[in-house]
């Protein structure tokens, strides 16, 4: 009884929700990451893409209507904002998730904290440490071991994935901001809508007529989608971003497992020798960071 006692304290505490939400919200992600990248195998990633956004539409609609003032928001402007960085990053994502293995799209995924640090130094002014910067230095490090520039062939899919982090990594900052003042239905919803206006035009230029195995994995995309994001916003109300980014790091594990049981086969070695030196980095900028609010 005791024992049982001690497992609902631990699991009635903010953080520890906070965790959980997070790591679920991380399989769900690695979800998505499947269905979509089975979806851009067989067409256009644009058309994808639109078709992703528009089936998430279908399942957060039933809570966005299903109240008075469900999808009422006071920051549009901020949701537009992030729309900006959103559609912008997944614009190259989709484009990418096809390329490359899943393994080796976390691991690239794992540079978000690396160009946060970059661009508070660059856009925000703020003070950088020698062991930041050298923390940035050495998670850029482990990027040229994955890319591994001038000894294996280019993949354009792992360099538009890169280029993807710090889109993606100023969305999940305005995110943040958001969260913390919309309801979890509210983020998801604007997030969705905004997103499937934007890409639906573009899904619309290169339409391919899709099988219904098709529509099959962009509702799965939609649902492991939206669930994904509820997940992470209810993480971001209950944590501070700094204490969810470390979990994500977890992604590569799931990644690695579905490119296996799905695809048949994940990344190389160099790949997961590269992620654990940017896993390091990152950890340590974002442990410091810690300190130093603390401080």
């Amino acid at each position: 009884m005791p024992q049982n006692r001690g497992m609902a304290n631990l699991l009635a505490t903010t953080a520890t929700r906070g965790f959980l939400l997070a790591l679920a919200a991380g399989v769900a992600f690695q979800c998505l990451n499947v269905t979509v990248k089975s979806l851009v195998h067989e067409l256009p990633p644009m058309q994808a893409a639109s078709m992703r956004w528009i089936a998430g539409i279908l399942c957060i609609a039933p809570f966005a209507f299903g109240g008075r003032d469900a999808i009422h928001t006071r920051d549009l402007r901020l949701h537009g904002l992030r729309a900006i960085f959103h559609s912008s990053g997944y614009a190259l994502w989709y484009s990418a998730v096809g390329l490359i293995p899943l393994a080796t799209t976390a691991a690239l995924s794992f540079t978000g904290p690396l160009f946060v640090t970059l661009g508070a130094a660059l856009f925000l002014s703020e003070r950088v440490n020698g062991a930041r910067w050298t923390g940035v230095l050495a998670g850029f490090a482990g990027v040229l071991v994955i890319l591994r520039p001038g000894l294996a062939e280019p993949n354009p899919g792992a360099l538009m994935m890169l280029a993807a982090v710090p889109l993606s990594a100023g969305s999940n900052l305005v995110a943040k901001v958001v969260a913390g003042r919309d309801t979890p239905v509210q983020v998801v919803f604007w997030q969705t809508l905004l997103a499937a206006l934007v890409f639906t035009p573009f899904g619309l230029w290169v339409w391919q007529q899709p099988s219904a195995a098709q529509w099959a994995l962009a509702l799965g995309a939609g649902f492991f989608g939206t669930l994904g994001y509820f997940l992470m916003t209810w993480a971001f109300r209950l944590l501070d971003i700094s204490a969810v980014q470390p979990l994500a790091f977890l992604g590569i594990v799931w990644a690695s497992l579905f490119d296996i049981a799905i695809f048949g086969k994940t990344a190389d070695a160099w790949t997961f020798v590269g992620a654990v030196i940017i896993v390091a980095a990152g950890t340590a900028i974002v442990h410091r960071e810690a300190r130093r609010k603390i401080a």
